[in-house]
C-alpha cells in the first residue's frame, strides 16, 4: 500500500480555522476520524481483507509549515491547545491528524499539571487568545504513569522504589488522587469484594486514567478561567488499541462508534461521581 502526500500547485491553498469550540472539537474529531480509517485500512490490508490501492493524502505548503513566500514565517495562531502525555506511543498531531500551526502543545507524563506545565500553558491562554478556540487533556489508555500510581496504592511497600526521586512523586502524587478515586467508584458501583477480582488492577488502571485526565481538566478549567473568559476545556483518553478518542472506555468496535469523543470538564464532586459509574458500567 501506498501513502501518497500530494501538493497540487494549481489549487488555491486554504487553510480553514474554526471559530468557536464546537468547530474546534469537530476538527479535531474529523482528525482522529481520518487517523483511524488510515489505521483501519491498513490493518484491513495486513490481513489480506482489502486490496493494495493507494491513498491520496492532499496537503498544501501551509499544513507543512512551509513559508509560502521564503523569508516570510506564519503568524503563530493555533485553534487549540492540548494538554497530553510524554508516552511516545501516543503522537498527539498524527492521532488527530493535525497540521503545522493547528495545535499549541504540552506533553508530560501522566498528563498531569504542574508549574513548568502551567507555564507554557499560561502563555498560549494570553498570548494566543485571539485565535485559541478549545482547551484539551488528552490522556491514553495503558499509561505507565497512571499504572505507577494505581501499583503504588496497591502496594503502598513499593514506594521506597521512587521515594528518592522527587520529580517522579511530583507525578505519581498528582495521580494518586484520581486512582484513590477511582478505587473509591469501583467499590460503590460493584462492592468491596471488587478488589479481589482477578481483573481488580486492570480495571482501576482505566478508570484511573479517564478520572485522571478528567481531573486535570477540571484543575485546568479554574486555571483558563483566571486568565481569560469564554474559553472551554474538555477532556478524552486515546484508545491505543482501537485507535480512537473517546469520553468512556470502548470495549469494541461497535462500543468505540457510539462512544462521545469528548467531554466537557467537570464542575461538581457529583460530575465525578457520575463520571466513575458510567466508566464501571462500561468495564465490567
Amino acid at each position: 500500500m501506498d501513502i501518497v502526500y500530494r501538493f497540487d500547485p494549481h489549487d488555491p491553498i486554504q487553510h480553514k480555522v474554526p471559530r468557536s469550540n464546537r468547530e474546534a472539537l469537530k476538527f479535531l474529531e474529523l482528525g482522529n476520524d481520518r487517523y483511524h480509517a488510515m489505521a483501519e485500512r491498513i490493518q484491513e490490508i495486513a490481513t489480506g481483507k482489502r486490496d493494495h490501492s493507494p491513498m491520496i493524502v492532499p496537503v498544501n505548503p501551509l499544513q507543512l509549515g512551509i513559508p509560502i513566500v521564503a523569508g516570510l514565517e506564519q503568524a503563530h495562531a493555533p485553534y487549540a491547545l492540548v494538554l497530553g502525555c510524554s508516552d511516545a506511543r501516543a503522537p498527539i498531531e498524527r492521532i488527530l491528524d493535525c497540521t503545522a500551526n493547528d495545535v499549541f502543545v504540552v506533553r508530560v507524563a501522566g498528563n498531569v499539571l504542574g508549574v513548568e506545565c502551567l507555564g507554557s500553558i499560561d502563555y498560549a491562554v494570553t498570548v494566543l487568545r485571539s485565535s485559541l478556540q478549545s482547551v484539551l487533556v488528552m490522556g491514553h489508555t495503558q499509561c505507565g504513569a497512571v499504572a505507577a500510581a494505581v501499583d503504588l496504592y496497591l502496594r503502598p511497600s513499593s514506594f521506597g522504589d521512587i521515594a528518592f526521586s522527587h520529580a517522579v512523586r511530583s507525578l505519581t502524587d498528582r495521580i494518586l488522587l484520581s486512582v484513590r478515586n477511582a478505587a473509591r467508584g469501583l467499590e460503590t458501583s460493584l462492592g468491596a469484594k471488587v478488589q479481589k477480582h482477578k481483573r481488580y488492577r486492570e480495571w482501576l488502571t482505566t478508570t484511573s486514567c479517564f478520572l485522571n485526565a478528567a481531573v486535570t481538566a477540571y484543575d485546568l478549567q479554574r486555571e483558563v478561567n483566571s486568565l481569560t473568559k469564554g474559553l472551554h476545556v474538555s477532556y478524552s483518553v486515546y484508545d491505543m488499541a482501537w485507535t480512537r478518542m473517546g469520553a468512556l472506555p470502548q470495549r469494541s468496535k461497535k462500543e468505540a462508534e457510539g462512544t462521545p469523543r469528548f467531554a466537557a470538564a467537570p464542575e461538581s464532586a457529583k460530575d465525578f461521581d457520575n463520571l466513575v459509574e458510567s466508566i464501571t458500567h462500561r468495564l465490567v
